[in-house]
């Protein structure tokens, strides 16, 4: 089968990955051995070479999630969906890792930045929901999804409709709420009352078929 000669991330989330090698190199080579943190609290400077290996490892289970699925067979339908929702997680963390090294090396004021990326890729993620067939690990996945195809493919419509204003809705608080910590409101919060609101619908939409 073809598929399983292909790649299930993107050249674009290669680069990221060996941008993000190269970034974290820098920045290590120009940190002294502890680097002030949060409270005045001292880390070693290694630690800002964690992002890239965690980048890599979400890649490598990414290229072997589908294998294990028991619905692999219909990854052959939005194989092309798949590869792109993996270089979109790839470039997500990338865009972390950039906003904290340009905190802690250059001290500029990127703490924003990171959620409205966030907000960017939510609704560019989003927007292809609705290609994805049924599967274990990606898209709208409930008790209900998973047992029902017309729940699943109303779910992920649904899912894609309402990523676009759950994603202007992250970039606004990015920029509304105070910085530091409460910044990952702007994240949590839009995106757990976006899962929410789709577990809710996915079981009426399990309980009430779609007329033909």
């Amino acid at each position: 089968m073809a598929m399983k000669r292909t790649n299930a991330i993107p050249w674009w989330g290669w680069l990221t990955w060996v941008l993000m090698v190269v970034l974290g190199i820098l920045v290590y080579t120009h940190l002294p051995p502890l680097v002030a943190g949060e409270h005045h609290r001292e880390t070693p400077r290694f630690l800002m070479l964690y992002e890239p290996v965690v980048m890599l490892a979400i890649m490598l289970i990414w290229q072997g999630l589908w294998r294990i699925d028991p619905k692999r067979r219909n990854y052959e339908v939005f194989w092309p969906t798949y590869r792109y929702i993996g270089g979109m997680v790839v470039v997500g963390l990338g865009l972390v890792y950039s906003t904290i090294a340009g905190h802690v090396v250059f001290h500029l004021a990127t703490i924003r930045f990171a959620p409205t990326g966030y907000g960017i890729m939510f609704m560019l993620i989003a927007n292809v929901l609705p290609r994805l067939r049924p599967n274990w690990w990606i898209g709208v996945r409930s008790p209900w999804t998973l047992s029902n195809e017309d729940s699943w493919n109303r779910s992920q419509r649904l899912a894609g409709q309402l990523g676009i204003p759950t994603g202007i809705l992250i970039i606004v608080l990015a920029w509304v709420l105070p910085p530091h910590r409460t910044i990952i409101l702007a994240i949590m919060g839009p995106v757990i009352l976006w899962v929410l609101i789709l577990l809710v619908a996915s079981y009426f939409f399990a309980r009430t078929p779609q007329e033909s």
